[in-house]
């Protein structure tokens, strides 16, 4: 548990859909930050310029404000060591690497993508270590890569990695973590367009924006040693770190389109709960210290320390998901779960745009007679479509089963029904009352009663399961109830 307050950022790149793995990390980020009293920063990392788009950077603030994990400092928000997008910074990113090569820390290299292409063979072929040779090091002087710089030679800036030693940290997940200098290569710090790299941004920003813990996944451990050598080079103090393992897919490899979903838009348009997903992700690669699997945001900000983190990478399970969002969707009260619903039903043509009280109180009924079965708000409409369209389509099964060619007492059944119900006083048409009529005519014929009710069940909603048949005959009222069992009679006189 961190005691002090930290400052935790997550800084995703606008270059397509806002991805759940943005959702795990910014998770943790902001954990952090409020258990221990500091801040959460978001920061817009586009120096992407080739991928970049300004639709996904505002993607990206909108699933943060669907997640409920809002940052205090962002792009919409402000703050005090703001600009919070990273190509509104690029003039910063420019004086400091000019800073490092003054410093003897960076050089100017003017290398075209062919001859690098070409190093890279000849490496690959002599089966050496592919990095960058130095060559603009050591075939130019600094005065002649000065002067070419001025007469406008496309360049880079690339970092001077100590070539003796080793460099490590105390990582909060892995505990130590070790790399040999001469393993790493001279990495391109400021690229030919004038934007800076992953590297030198990140370390820049983090360092003017006082972020006192990096969270991050654990694909960014080999550039770890490249960005605690930078702070070194700048004489600043580095950040701690905390690579949490990778999202897999089932057969273990990274999180992909391939395998699975992972743009935020799918889980929203799908109907999962924000919460749900939350509760889910804090569940992949950490434990809750009483094994439990249901807890609210609030009490994961209490309970969390990254000692309960495990190292492997945890598989992404979907259907487990789908559970525990059904689980949440019980636990909503109406009032909260039914505004939720009614965008999907109206999607789905069930309901009109702009509902009356009527229908609203309908369809509300509706979801609440569906709830145990439910695990996704957008499987609410194929679970009630039924119940809004007495011309609904049979399954196959069933009237096989229980229809045609239906066994000798269904249509008795049936017609003893219509009379009981016609019977009863509107008022009366409770659950209770219908279990009793249906009962009643069980014994009339003198077979069991679940020989009246599974047709019954069938005759209502054209399926062999469903919701309780008796809630779903008074919700449905006596006029649908009589002609719903009178359209199954006239399925069940056809010929097979």
């Amino acid at each position: 548990m961190i005691t002090t307050p930290a400052r935790t950022r997550i800084a995703p790149s606008p270059t397509g859909d806002p991805h759940v793995g943005t959702a795990y990390i910014g998770l943790f980020d902001y954990v952090v930050a409020r258990q221990s009293g500091g801040q959460f920063v978001l920061r817009i990392e586009d120096t992407d310029r080739e991928r970049y788009s300004a639709s996904s950077a505002d993607a990206i603030l909108a699933a943060m404000r669907w997640l409920g994990i809002t940052p205090d400092e962002s792009p919409e928000v402000g703050g005090p060591v703001g600009p919070y997008i990273q190509s509104e910074r690029t003039a910063l990113y420019r004086d400091y690497a000019a800073q490092l090569v003054a410093d003897g820390h960076a050089y100017y290299c003017f290398c075209t993508k062919e001859r690098l292409a070409e190093m890279r063979a000849h490496q690959e072929e002599a089966k050496e270590s592919v990095m960058y040779d130095r060559h603009c090091l050591c075939a130019h002087t600094a005065e002649e890569r000065a002067d070419m710089v001025r007469d406008g030679v496309p360049h880079v800036v690339r970092m001077m990695m100590p070539r003796e030693g080793s460099t490590g940290w105390d990582d909060l997940v892995r505990d130590e973590v070790v790399f040999e200098n001469a393993l790493i290569d001279d990495q391109v710090l400021l690229k030919a367009d004038g934007f800076p790299t992953y590297h030198l941004a990140n370390v820049v920003d983090d360092h003017l924006m006082h972020i006192t813990h990096v969270i991050r996944a654990e694909e960014w451990i080999s550039s770890t040693p490249k960005h605690l050598v930078l702070y070194q080079m700048f004489g600043w103090t580095p950040p701690r770190y905390a690579h949490l393992p990778l999202l897999r897919n089932p057969d273990r490899s990274k999180i992909s389109k391939r395998f699975g979903h992972t743009s935020l838009h799918w889980y929203q348009a799908e109907g999962f709960l924000p919460q749900a997903l939350l509760n889910f992700l804090a569940l992949l690669g950490w434990s809750h210290p009483d094994e439990t699997e249901i807890f609210p945001l609030e009490e994961l900000v209490e309970k969390f320390t990254f000692q309960r983190f495990n190292k492997t990478g945890p598989i992404f399970d979907l259907e487990k998901l789908r559970w525990m969002n059904g689980v949440y969707i019980r636990n909503l009260d109406m009032a909260t779960l039914y505004p939720l619903v009614e965008p999907f039903l109206i999607a789905a043509g069930l309901l009109q745009a702009e509902p009356t009280p009527e229908e609203r109180a309908f369809a509300q009924a509706c979801i609440a007679l569906e709830r145990e079965k439910v695990r996704t708000l957008n499987e609410y409409p194929a679970l009630v479509e039924f119940l809004f369209d007495p011309n609904f389509t049979f399954e196959d099964e069933a009237v096989q089963k229980w229809l045609r060619p239906a066994p000798a007492h269904v249509k008795p059944a049936f017609r003893a029904l219509l009379v009981r119900l016609d019977a009863l006083p509107d008022a009366d048409f409770t659950p209770e009352a219908l279990e009793a009529a249906t009962r009643a005519v069980a014994e009339e014929l003198g077979v069991g009663a679940g020989k009246v009710i599974h047709p019954t069940r069938v005759a209502m909603s054209g399926r062999t399961k469903g919701p309780s048949l008796f809630h779903l005959m008074a919700l449905l009222g006596k006029a649908d109830v009589a002609y719903r069992l009178n359209r199954a009679l006239e399925i069940a006189k056809e010929d097979a």
